[in-house]
């Protein structure tokens, strides 16, 4: 019997050493797969923000994290086309304004998330059940030339202070032309009421110099003296600030609309480690550097974001409303104002 036992031991070493190659190559086979997977690891996430802004964000958040996302910059109305059409390859995430998300949340395309991070954002800018979370708004605010705040804009600091300098010439954004604009009026008719604000409007327009399409032009306009004052984005009037334009912003104190653009999970992500990461990570210092070096000066939805003041050393104060208003709705309201506002027309 003692002559097998070198035999058996030789047998059980070889058993052993084949048993340890196999977990070796079954481990490695993990690995490979799992350098595949993270490889392959990436969301689509379709955004609304422009290309240069959009590419940023992807490059800064790989360095950061060493995870990819991909992300296709969209107009609103091109998100709307693309999750339509059954053929086409559905985001993961999605960076649009508060209308578009709420028309996407409609359909049921779009999942809850929550976390420490977005329980920083107060409930004016995000779903109730977390469908869809604020990322950061633009306010309409008013924009002075600096000589005309100097001799007497200085007493302006509520919407019915437009109407005190009857020499007063002012900008103000064609209400039916932009969607940041009919959503300051369906603001304003929800806040005040259709007939007070009719009147108030159509008093107003005695001081319209211009009825502007494009914000741009209308801070060129004060910044060039051609106007007193103008009603513009706050995004806009502090980038011509920062760009050195003899402009002083001061926001109504009585309160103002504001522009949405928030972040959504889509109901076909899969990958919910990483969405959630990214969606988090849209809070960041990172995000917020690249808005400033691409020029874009919004106002962050969280309550943890560093305030934007005016000359005057004031926060934003904005409307309560609910903006309930559908597309249509908005339309609707848009061609009243067109017919017995801006054209005085009666209906």
């Amino acid at each position: 019997m003692k002559k097998y036992i070198p035999l058996l031991a030789i047998v059980v070493f070889i058993a052993a050493m084949l048993g340890l190659s196999n977990y070796i190559w079954t481990q490695q086979e993990i690995a490979k797969a799992q350098k595949a997977y993270e490889a392959e690891r990436h969301l689509v996430v379709y955004s609304d923000m422009p290309n240069d802004v959009n590419t940023d964000i992807a490059a800064a958040f790989y360095e950061r994290t060493h995870m990819r996302v991909q992300i296709y910059s969209k107009t609103d109305s091109q998100i709307s086309d693309f999750m339509e059409d059954s053929m086409s390859h559905q985001p993961d995430i999605l960076i649009a304004s508060e209308p578009a998300l709420k028309r996407q949340q409609a359909k049921g395309r779009l999942k809850p998330y929550a976390s420490e991070v977005t329980e920083h954002v107060p409930y004016t800018f995000k779903d109730a059940d977390g469908n869809w979370t604020g990322l950061w708004y633009n306010p309409l605010v008013f924009v002075l030339s600096k000589g005309y705040y100097e001799q007497q804009g200085q007493h302006i600091n509520t919407w019915d202070d437009l109407l005190t300098d009857f020499q007063l010439t002012l900008v103000f954004p064609d209400l039916a032309s932009m969607d940041i604009a009919g959503d300051f009026l369906c603001s304003i008719v929800e806040s005040r009421g259709l007939e007070e604000t009719g009147l108030y409007l159509k008093e107003l327009q005695t001081h319209v110099a211009v009825y502007s399409k494009s914000m741009s032009t209308g801070a060129r306009r004060v910044a060039s003296g051609e106007a007193d004052m103008g009603v513009l984005d706050a995004a806009t009037a502090r980038q011509y600030s920062m760009d050195g334009a003899p402009l002083v912003i001061v926001y109504p104190r009585d309160g103002t609309s504001y522009w949405l653009t928030g972040g959504a999970i889509t109901k076909w992500c899969e990958d919910d480690e990483l969405s959630h990461l990214f969606m988090d990570w849209l809070y960041s210092e990172d995000v917020n550097q690249i808005l400033r070096k691409n020029h874009i000066y919004l106002s962050g939805a969280s309550d943890t974001a560093s305030k934007e003041l005016d000359v005057k050393g004031q926060d934003l104060v904005l409307l309560p409303v609910k903006k309930d208003y559908t597309e249509q709705g908005r339309r609707e309201i848009q061609d009243w104002w067109l017919k017995n506002v801006r054209f005085g027309k009666e209906s």
